[in-house]
C-alpha cells in the first residue's frame, strides 16, 4: 500500500527557477543577540588572566619535577659508579683483542694509564708473536726489550702476525687516497719500475696540540733526558702516509722552497676510459694555491700508512734513521724489575 503525503508550498521559499540575490540578503531579518563589546572584552581579560595562573602553575610543578628527576638520578649515579683498583684492570686487559685497545682506553683515566704502560704491549706483543713468521730484525723479540718506541713496534709486528690484521692490509691496498688533502708534504721522489714510473710523495698529519703524541714528538728533541729513553709512544712516523702513483710517462717534480699542503686530490678517468688522470693541489700556510700536479695517464695510485709493511721498503730514508740510532739503542736494557719479571716464564 502505497503512501502519498502532500507537501504544502511555501511562500517564503525560493523555487529552482531562479537563484539568490543580494536583495535576499539585504532584506533578511537582523539578529538583536549581539553582546556588547565591553563585556566581550572583559571576557578576553579573564580567559587571558586564567591562563597565564595556569601556565605558572604547571611551570613550578614541571621544575619541581625536574628536581625530583636530578635529585634521584644524582643518587641512582652515586649508588651505580664504582671505582676498580688499576690491577683489576690489568688482568682485564690481558684478554683484549687488537683492535680493542682504543675503546678499551676510553673507559677511564684508569684505563688510559694502562694501554700507556710497557707491561700492557709486552703482553699484546708475546700473545701474538708467531715464530714461523719472518719479522723484520727491528720486530724480533731481542729488540723489543726496548722501551722507547715500544708501542709503534708492536703495531708494526701485528701487521705481520695478526690474522685480521694482515687480511686488512690485503682489502686495503688501495686505501681512499683523497685522505690526503689537508697533510704536510715533506719531500717527494721518483723511481723506474718495469711498467713505468712510480712518483712518490711522503704526507704528515697535523698533531692535535696536547695529544699523547704531540708529547712525544716534544721528547724525542731531549735525546739526553730520562722520559726520551723510556718513551714508549716514540714514533717518528706518527701521522704519516706515502702517496705512490705509477704512470707510463716520466714527469718532472717542482722542487718547493716553503712548507706546502695538499690542498686536493682528484682523480678521474682519462681519454679511453683504461686509466686514470691524478690532480694534485698544493698550497702554502694560506692555504692559497701555489701549484699543481697533473699525472696522465695513470695506472696505479696507493696509499700506505706508517704501520703498513710495505711502507718501510718504499721509504729510503728509513734505513738510514737506523743507523744513526743503531749505536744508542744496542746499550740499552730495561731498567724496571717488574718487566724483567713479566718475561721470565
Amino acid at each position: 500500500m502505497a503512501v502519498c503525503v502532500k507537501v504544502k508550498a511555501n511562500s517564503r521559499s525560493f523555487g529552482s527557477s531562479r537563484d539568490f540575490s543580494i536583495y535576499d540578503f539585504a532584506h533578511s531579518g537582523q539578529s538583536k543577540a549581539r553582546a556588547p563589546k565591553s563585556n566581550v572584552l572583559a571576557l578576553d581579560a579573564r580567559e587571558t588572566l586564567e591562563a597565564l595562573d595556569d601556565e605558572m602553575v604547571s611551570t613550578e610543578r614541571s621544575d619541581q619535577n625536574r628536581m625530583e628527576v636530578e635529585d634521584s638520578s644524582a643518587q641512582q649515579e652515586e649508588a651505580v659508579y664504582c671505582d676498580y683498583v688499576i690491577v683489576i684492570w690489568y688482568l682485564i686487559s690481558e684478554h683484549l683483542r687488537p683492535e680493542d685497545v682504543g675503546r678499551f682506553a676510553l673507559i677511564c683515566r684508569k684505563t688510559a694509564e694502562v694501554v700507556q704502560s710497557a707491561k700492557f704491549w709486552h703482553h699484546i706483543y708475546r700473545k701474538h708473536y708467531d715464530r714461523s713468521v719472518d719479522l723484520p730484525r727491528w720486530l724480533q723479540p731481542d729488540c723489543m726489550l726496548l722501551l722507547r718506541g715500544l708501542r709503534a713496534r708492536t703495531i708494526r709486528a701485528l701487521y705481520y702476525t695478526y690474522p685480521p690484521f694482515v687480511q686488512r692490509i690485503a682489502a686495503t691496498a688501495f686505501a681512499d687516497p683523497h685522505r690526503v688533502a689537508g697533510r704536510q708534504l715533506i719531500f717527494s721522489w721518483y723511481s723506474k719500475c718495469k711498467t713505468g714510473w712510480n712518483y712518490y710523495f711522503k704526507l704528515k698529519a697535523k698533531l692535535i696540540p696536547g695529544s699523547r703524541a704531540a708529547r712525544s714528538a716534544r721528547m724525542q728533541k731531549q735525546k739526553d733526558s730520562l722520559e726520551y729513553l723510556q718513551d714508549t709512544y716514540s714514533n717518528p712516523e706518527e701521522g704519516c702516509q706515502i702517496l705512490i702513483i705509477t704512470t707510463d710517462t716520466m714527469h718532472l717534480l717542482p722542487y718547493y722552497h716553503e712548507q706546502l699542503t695538499v690542498k686536493s686530490f682528484t682523480q678521474t678517468l682519462a681519454q679511453g676510459l683504461i686509466n686514470y688522470k691524478v690532480r694534485l693541489q698544493m698550497a702554502n700556510y694560506c692555504q692559497r694555491v701555489v701549484d699543481e700536479i697533473v699525472f696522465v695517464p695513470v695506472r696505479r695510485v696507493r696509499l700506505l700508512d706508517w704501520w703498513n709493511p710495505e711502507y718501510y721498503r718504499e721509504d729510503p730514508t728509513i734505513e738510514k734513521k737506523r743507523e744513526e740510532e743503531e749505536p744508542d739503542l744496542q746499550g740499552q736494557q730495561l731498567e724496571s724489575d717488574a718487566d724483567n719479571v713479566y718475561w721470565e716464564d
